[in-house]
């Protein structure tokens, strides 16, 4: 099992002892993977809302590629 699912099931374990109604709503959906891509963005929204403006103009007229500094970020 990998990491990623031993953590899932132990937040949702921790769900069902304190709340188990609204893990049981959590049940029907059913495409999740829509759902976290959908909070992969609202979380980059997030991101760029602490940005200084002259940065987010730059990113939105493309002077700035986001995932090529986010690469150089990562291998420094």
């Amino acid at each position: 099992m990998r990491d990623e699912t031993q953590i899932l099931k132990d937040y949702l374990a921790g769900l069902n002892t304190g709340n188990r109604s609204a893990l049981a709503q959590l049940a029907v959906l059913q495409d999740w993977s829509d759902i976290a891509q959908r909070e992969i963005e609202r979380r980059a929204t997030f991101f760029l809302q602490k940005l200084p403006d002259e940065v987010i103009q730059a990113i939105a007229s493309r002077d700035i590629d986001v995932r090529s500094v986010i690469g150089e970020v990562l291998i420094s």
